[in-house]
């Protein structure tokens, strides 16, 4: 690393412009100067675009590049790595802010870390929509903790770890060998499947907060239910599970909580109406969780409160939703 890296910021933007220039503002006052930021517009509909060019025109390091047609997140940001010529790639969502040292932050860690480690993060807040912090980050002591590649696949199955690809920085080389899955949810987790065996050297991980999450109110209140999500969750959890007995046997435990954990997020968020034998998807998880009664049953990894809802939803799923359901209500949840 020489003391003129350049750091890529990939910046997916569609329809964000309320949020826009804090997100903009936040970037270019980086403590670290030598910056490319690319500014992926996916063919917004209101005034990002306009937003995006007028910040090109005042900032140099600032690029955009235009969408031949509205092609989602996962397409916009490997857009902005096949376009990317810094040393390392950083990513952030046009809706999040970050903090002036991140990325000085983490370009000092990745430059102290072994060969092989090829990525390096540090902590996130996360704030809900009226600016009330919601999840502070995990530790900030200042430290830099290098977290072997098998304990942070751990960490993830488990509902741990950080899969946000946002807190993160990359090399180049490395990451260009990769791509987002397009047209998929939940695919910062899915690529970080792929990756992690490549991770020789483990994952440098500072103890400083750095980016700031703004959850929409779909992040909190799960907004408008979404079984293409939900498939690729679980999509994403079998392969974790393959991922755990072909290359971290000692965590296949935990890889096969995983998928029951997510299988029983599905069954106590699908609507009671859609859980029919015709949704060939609620079908499917029906019968996976009936078939893993020995699992549930002996798991170390399971709680009481999840072990009780599996076995009660692999006897009766839409018995005990709609029991489930009017306990949400007594209790003023729902």
């Amino acid at each position: 690393m020489s003391e003129k890296s350049t750091i890529t910021i990939i910046i997916p933007v569609y329809n964000k412009e309320a949020y826009l220039e804090r997100c903009l503002d936040s970037v270019l006052a980086q403590t670290y100067p030598h910056l490319e930021v690319l500014l992926i517009d996916d063919c917004s509909k209101d005034d990002s675009l306009r937003i995006c060019e007028d910040y090109a025109k005042k900032d140099s390091r600032v690029r955009v590049i235009k969408q031949a047609e509205n092609a989602g997140a996962s397409a916009a940001r490997n857009a902005g790595i096949e376009a990317a010529t810094g040393d390392y790639i950083g990513f952030t969502d046009a809706d999040d802010w970050i903090e002036p040292g991140m990325y000085e932050t983490l370009l000092e860690a990745i430059g102290k870390a072994k060969p092989g480690s090829h990525m390096v993060q540090l902590m996130s807040r996360n704030y809900a929509p009226d600016g009330t912090l919601v999840v502070p980050p995990r530790r900030e002591d200042g430290k830099t903790e290098v977290l072997p590649r098998d304990d942070y696949f751990r960490e993830l199955i488990m509902h741990e770890g950080d899969s946000s690809f946002c807190t993160k920085l990359f090399e180049r080389d490395f990451l260009q060998k990769f791509r987002f899955a397009v047209g998929k949810k939940n695919e910062d987790f899915e690529l970080l499947l792929r990756m992690i065996p490549e991770l020789e050297a483990g994952i440098p991980t500072v103890g400083v907060a750095g980016y700031n999450i703004r959850l929409s109110e779909d992040s909190v209140t799960r907004g408008e239910y979404k079984q293409e999500l939900y498939e690729d969750m679980m999509y994403n959890a079998f392969t974790a599970c393959r991922v755990a007995r072909d290359h971290y046997p000692e965590y296949l435990e935990e890889g096969r909580r995983f998928r029951l954990v997510q299988a029983l997020d599905f069954l106590l968020h699908i609507p009671i109406e859609k859980m029919q034998r015709k949704n060939a998807f609620y079908m499917r998880i029906v019968r996976f969780v009936r078939s893993e009664k020995t699992e549930i049953r002996n798991n170390r990894y399971l709680n009481r409160k999840q072990r009780n809802y599996l076995k009660l939803l692999a006897f009766s799923p839409r018995g005990v939703r709609r029991i489930h359901r009017l306990s949400m209500r007594i209790r003023g949840i729902q």
